[in-house]
């Protein structure tokens, strides 16, 4: 800082403060959540339902304040053993707690919602996968319904940069994340695509488009006929 003014000085000193705050609190206060192929979201999360969200009410605990919504679940995909229904959800009342904020103009909505069990109750949060049904490609539908219960064994690793490489054969490539950086659900392999094991524990994408299906099942049928 030698022959700076002191006043200039102050100036910089006061802007590096002042970004050096911001980022902490961008680090501590925000909610950061790193994107995940519905695949990834169903096989980690512990509960995976379709339904509407008909009521909403706070609560406190010891730790913070939290929100109850009520569900009327349609349709269970994914559920801890021994649960048959699903009608409570919880959630963090603060945004930079992650909490998941949804506003009940259309209780005949449905979603298709994940989310995780701890210490008893069912919890979502901005990081879990809760979309409109209605939103939903048909390949992804039928993979919440059938595929990617199937397919848990394969693991699904985004590709960030120019040179990405798999470490097993139960991997799959996720481009997605590369191609379409700024919405990688909107990609292909998000909205058609499951990795799905082949039988011998290698694991490649697999469409689940109906023609490509259809195509595919014409194909084993004829297969078989010639043996």
């Amino acid at each position: 800082t030698e022959g700076l003014p002191s006043h200039q000085f102050g100036i910089m000193l006061y802007l590096v403060v002042v970004l050096v705050l911001g980022c902490l609190s961008q680090e501590v206060l925000g909610c950061s959540c790193g994107r995940r192929h519905p695949q990834s979201a169903y096989c980690s999360a512990d509960f995976v339902i379709r339904g509407r969200f008909i009521g909403k009410t706070q609560y406190k605990t010891e730790e913070q304040g939290r929100v109850k919504y009520e569900i009327k679940t349609t349709k269970i995909f994914k559920a801890p053993q021994g649960m048959d229904d699903i009608q409570f959800l919880s959630t963090p009342s603060m945004e930079s707690m992650c909490g998941y904020e949804h506003v009940l103009s259309n209780k005949s909505q449905a979603f298709l919602i994940t989310g995780h069990a701890v210490n008893g109750n069912l919890v979502i949060d901005q990081c879990n996968f809760i979309v409109p049904w209605a939103s939903l490609t048909t390949a992804q539908k039928r993979g919440f319904e059938e595929v990617y219960r199937k397919a848990c064994s394969c693991n699904i690793v985004p590709c960030y940069g120019g040179s990405c490489s798999l470490e097993s054969d139960s991997q799959c490539l996720w481009t997605d994340v590369l191609v379409h950086w700024q919405e990688p659900l909107n990609g292909s392999q998000s909205k058609y695509m499951a990795c799905v094991d082949q039988g011998n524990g290698l694991c490649t994408w697999e469409s689940q488009k109906p023609s490509v299906i259809a195509a595919r099942n014409k194909e084993a049928q004829s297969a078989a006929t010639a043996q």
